[in-house]
């Protein structure tokens, strides 16, 4: 049925209330399970900074260097979460991978399910309706209309987050 689930994780205690879906439905299965987690890119911190600017900012070394270590510290608070997150489900008899990448996280996550090739998409949503949802915006939404490969399953938390 599934030989390839991906399970998108942002370090939050939500995304991490797909992981017992995810699990379950691997080893009905005996899918791999790979976590992935998208972490900033240092272009982007810089044009969100320099796009809050109230007047022009020189792009100087002194705001490259901080999106560099900004950047560095979202990878190493990356790879400490999933190597958690692998190791719960190893524990589980899992098969686990990893992967980081940066940039979009809903554009990542689509791009990681169709290049890995992945068979479902297993992450969690607020289930956010309405205004909150369009001023928010949805990781989710975007990965469920975007992901033309792999089906996708929305788990919304027992209990809301926020």
């Amino acid at each position: 049925m599934f030989t390839k689930i991906l399970l998108p994780l942002d370090g939050s205690d939500l995304s991490r209330e797909a992981m017992d879906d995810a699990a379950a439905l691997a080893t009905k299965t005996g899918a791999e399970v790979v976590l992935v987690q998208v972490v900033d890119s240092e272009a982007q911190l810089i044009s969100q900074v320099s796009g809050m600017a109230v007047e022009p900012m020189p792009m100087g070394e002194v705001t490259v260097e901080a999106a560099r270590s900004a950047v560095t510290a979202q990878r190493r608070a990356a790879e400490e979460n999933l190597a958690q997150a692998k190791q719960s489900l190893e524990a589980q008899g899992i098969t686990v991978s990893t992967v980081i990448r940066s940039g979009n996280p809903g554009d990542q996550i689509v791009e990681a399910a169709d290049e890995l090739g992945c068979d479902v998409v297993v992450m969690a949503t607020h289930g956010r309706t309405g205004f909150r949802r369009a001023i928010l915006g949805s990781v989710a939404d975007h990965v469920a209309r975007n992901t033309a490969r792999a089906s996708v399953l929305l788990v919304k938390p027992v209990r809301e987050t926020d």
